[in-house]
């Protein structure tokens, strides 16, 4: 940028026109060219901000979302695990005489014995929807716990991370990436080489 005027006398330091030389005029021109401040690096920063800002949301998001999916899996499994099915009805509770049972108590005794079998086999085909509930979402968490981290390291507004510490997490989220669409078989597979 040219910084002195057309006639060689004056010259913009960057905030006020002075006299190109010594022996020039000891105050500016009334009509001094004007030279217009290139305001733009404050713009982009902004910009820069914001995108740092969206990509931060974005990364949290994902990774909130992945954990909470882990939680609900854990939820379920629990809940497949130790939920208690129904009572079974005991004979013993349906003889009143203590003399074994007799065509009265025999049909009490089936029609909640019945009963029993519904709510059994409810609880059963509740505790496997709750097992397929678990695999489901702990199949599905990590993959958005990895797309955070995947936001994270390839995120070009980043200002905390050196390429170091990227490189490190990528090499992480990888290893990641690996045991949930591997079950760990590329790790093993390259940690096995040699071995033999």
């Amino acid at each position: 940028m040219n910084n002195v005027s057309e006639d060689g006398q004056w010259m913009y330091d960057g905030s006020k026109w002075v006299p190109s030389n010594t022996n020039g005029p000891a105050t500016p021109k009334k009509n001094a060219p004007e030279i217009s401040v290139n305001n733009s690096g404050k713009k982009s920063e902004r910009i820069s901000e914001v995108g740092w800002w969206i990509s931060q949301g974005v990364t949290q998001f994902f990774i909130l979302i992945g954990f909470i999916m882990m939680v609900m899996s854990a939820g379920y499994s629990h809940s497949a695990s130790y939920t208690e099915g129904p009572e079974v009805p005991d004979q013993n509770d349906y003889d009143t005489d203590k003399n074994g049972l007799e065509p009265g108590e025999i049909e009490n005794f089936t029609k909640d014995f019945e009963i029993y079998q519904d709510l059994q086999e409810k609880h059963l085909k509740d505790r496997n929807q709750d097992t397929g509930n678990a695999v489901y979402w702990a199949s599905i968490g990590p993959g958005f716990i990895i797309l955070g981290l995947l936001v994270f390291c390839l995120n070009d507004n980043s200002k905390e991370m050196s390429n170091s510490l990227r490189i490190t997490m990528m090499i992480g989220t990888l290893y990641l990436l690996s045991n949930m669409l591997f079950d760990g078989g590329a790790i093993n597979f390259i940690a096995g080489i040699g071995t033999e």
